[in-house]
């Protein structure tokens, strides 16, 4: 089971906590980084968390 993690949404201002989301590992000019989505519940729009460098 993935750990719940604390998302903000923008357009509501508000924190949500979830643990659905999606993580994706993406290509950066200071090497890559992993990225969590997850979709608000107030709003329903896709909200992004940078979880950090990758540890190769």
């Amino acid at each position: 089971m993935a750990e719940k993690l604390k998302f903000f949404d923008l357009k509501a201002k508000k924190y949500f906590e979830t643990d659905k989301y999606e993580v994706i590992i993406k290509e950066t000019k200071r090497g890559k980084i992993k990225i969590a989505f997850a979709v608000s519940p107030y709003t329903g729009k896709r909200f992004a968390r940078i979880l950090g460098p990758v540890k190769e």
